[in-house]
């Protein structure tokens, strides 16, 4: 049986032995309401203020049975509340341990600091991806409720260095600070670099000249959600048919927008784009390419692909898998 109908099931024996004992002072003794409930309450509780009214020998015996039934319940109620407050509490330091544990486990995830509407848009498309993901964000409610959907979350400030080491943000992949405030943002994106120079860090920025801000802190991208809306609504009315495109070709797509970064041991690696006969061999288009800092947009023919080299790709989605699998 679980706490909660334990508990419920202990203070219903209370409220039933105080009932037990007005009724039954009431109708064996006589005594009016007030007077039977006073003696049932100084009966149970053991008070010893002595007797309201004579008792006769039926009423002995009901202050003998309210005696020792009381004592029974409320030692059976004391030691329920006594195991909730138990359980309770080892279950949440069981979970922070295996939380913890998990964490410390985990190597090349992404964190998301803040679970507010972006931050949940953030987390759902990431997971869409299939890429593990830590939630930070300081209300605790919010860290509740992932942990029971099942999703690794840290309760904390994510400016601190003690929550972001929680988060595991030495063997994380990437960071996106998207805190409903700019300053907290700097700060996270701050302390995050410091722990962790090589980490991929995405900030969001509210106001202007906070996109300065963030990029100085140390975020390799910025990203005002606000702008980017303004730019899409004005592309939607200049640019609908590019719009669709991009629409068409998210994850629930058949056909997606994709990047693969080349090993060095891939078959395409010291050949031309010609030579490597992407578009025969897996049936992609390939969009772009980035090089380093340097972005090759429809790479010419005679260009040589080299390791470490990221293709933007478009095709199907097992085309795509594919690639990725021979070559990334």
């Amino acid at each position: 049986m679980r706490t909660p109908a334990r508990l419920f099931r202990a203070t219903g024996l209370v409220a039933l032995l105080f009932l037990g004992g007005t009724v039954g002072y009431r109708f064996v003794e006589g005594a009016d309401w007030w007077e039977a409930f006073y003696m049932t309450v100084i009966t149970i509780t053991t008070v010893g203020f002595g007797e309201v009214f004579p008792l006769s020998m039926p009423g002995q015996v009901l202050t003998v049975v309210l005696l020792i039934s009381g004592l029974g319940i409320f030692f059976f109620l004391a030691s329920e509340i006594g195991r909730s407050v138990m359980e309770g509490e080892l279950r949440h330091y069981l979970g922070r341990v295996r939380r913890s544990r998990m964490m410390e486990r985990m190597t090349g995830h992404d964190i998301v600091c803040g679970y507010g509407r972006m931050g949940r848009a953030v987390v759902d498309e990431l997971q869409r991806t299939g890429r593990q993901v830590v939630v930070v964000d300081s209300r605790a409610d919010r860290v509740r409720g992932l942990a029971e959907r099942g999703v690794a979350a840290v309760a904390g400030d994510a400016t601190l260095e003690a929550t972001l080491r929680e988060a595991g943000v030495r063997q994380a992949r990437a960071l996106v600070s998207c805190v409903n405030d700019d300053a907290h943002n700097v700060y996270t994106v701050l302390t995050a670099r410091s722990l962790n120079p090589k980490l991929l860090i995405v900030g969001r920025a509210t106001e202007d000249g906070a996109e300065r801000r963030i990029r100085q802190a140390g975020a390799d991208c910025v990203v005002n959600p606000y702008h980017l809306g303004g730019t899409r609504l004005a592309h939607l009315v200049v640019k609908p048919a590019i719009i669709s495109f991009f629409d068409a070709t998210t994850a629930e797509a058949s056909q997606q927008l994709d990047q693969t970064a080349l090993r060095p041991d891939a078959p395409v690696v010291g050949r031309s784009v010609a030579d490597a006969k992407i578009r025969k061999h897996w049936g992609l288009t390939v969009v772009a390419v980035q090089r380093g800092g340097d972005v090759v947009a429809s790479p010419p023919d005679d260009y040589h692909l080299q390791a470490g080299d990221v293709l933007v790709v478009f095709g199907e989605r097992q085309q795509i898998a594919a690639f990725d699998r021979d070559c990334g």
